[in-house]
């Protein structure tokens, strides 16, 4: 695929996990399943639209550009690496398990989403004691419940209508 399109789509999609993630920070009661939902279909998406290095570059960008407008609470910035590690163990277990098939990217999904999840939630509740980054303890159990369950729902969520949008562009042509 051409770099310039890639670079296009990437920044589209990026784009619109911002514009997103500023709209949960407007309405924090719907920002964890809304936000995270959104982001996983624009990394998802991603992965068809510019390829594998484009979507981690946008897994990369995305907790970190949340973290910078306030959407993930300023404290919780020393866990923003982890979360783009787990959006990459997303996007690249999902690549490598998906096939030609759309029967696959279906069973390829919650693997991926599971694997991401499982990343998150050892992090949250071991990984940053081991690592010593200092969080407050009001914090750091806040980050253990956001990076629990909602993790794996919204990446299921995100998933499924990540590649529901990947269809509906396929048979019209547009992708």
């Amino acid at each position: 695929m051409n770099k310039s399109k890639n670079l296009a789509r990437t920044a589209i999609l990026l784009s619109i996990s911002i514009g997103v993630q500023a709209l949960g920070r407007s309405y924090p009661q719907i920002s964890q399943v809304f936000v995270g939902s959104i982001v996983n279909a624009a990394l998802i998406l991603s992965v068809f639209t510019s390829g594998l290095s484009w979507a981690v570059l946008l897994g990369s960008l995305t907790p970190f550009l949340a973290w910078i407008i306030g959407q993930l609470p300023g404290p919780m910035g020393p866990f923003v690496p982890f979360i783009m590690i787990g959006n990459a163990i997303y996007i690249i277990s999902f690549y490598a398990l998906k096939g030609e098939k759309k029967l696959n990217n279906y069973i390829a999904l919650p693997i991926a989403a599971f694997l991401k999840f499982l990343f998150l939630w050892l992090s949250a509740g071991k990984l940053i004691y081991l690592f010593n980054l200092g969080l407050p303890e009001k914090v750091a159990s806040k980050l253990a419940i956001m990076m629990g369950i909602p993790q794996l729902t919204t990446a299921i969520i995100g998933g499924y209508i990540g590649l529901l949008l990947v269809r509906v562009l396929a048979k019209n042509k547009i992708m």
